[in-house]
């Protein structure tokens, strides 16, 4: 009995596969392979820390929180609920609320500040 299947069902198996038919008739014409897109949300972080460094002209600011520093960018809509741009001096407590930039963990575009 094996030697039968060995000399007729294997060889017509392996011609029918060679010509390409059951990859035809799995996937149908138009379909991708590729996963769909997805869009990832990107989480408001809160982070309170001291200042580092500042730099007001450029709109950067630098604090660390525990043994991590992190770097904030704020612009003329970034909102100062305790003090102003002013009050970002070395040593002072921050409060930063915004998103991460990129896959970065450590740089941060600032909504809210209060320094």
């Amino acid at each position: 009995m094996n030697s039968k299947f060995a000399k007729v069902v294997l060889p017509a198996v392996l011609a029918v596969g060679s010509l390409g038919l059951g990859t035809l008739a799995t996937i149908p014409a138009g379909a991708s392979t590729k996963a769909p897109h997805t869009t990832t949300t990107v989480a408001t972080v809160t982070l309170t820390g001291s200042v580092v460094k500042a730099n007001i002209t450029k709109g950067l600011v630098w604090f660390k929180v525990g043994a991590k520093t992190y770097r904030a960018s704020f612009t003329s809509a970034t909102t100062f609920t305790k003090g102003t741009s002013a009050s970002l001096v070395k040593g002072a407590s921050v409060t930063v609320t915004g998103k991460y930039v990129g896959k970065s963990k450590s740089v941060i575009v600032a909504s809210s500040i209060a320094a």
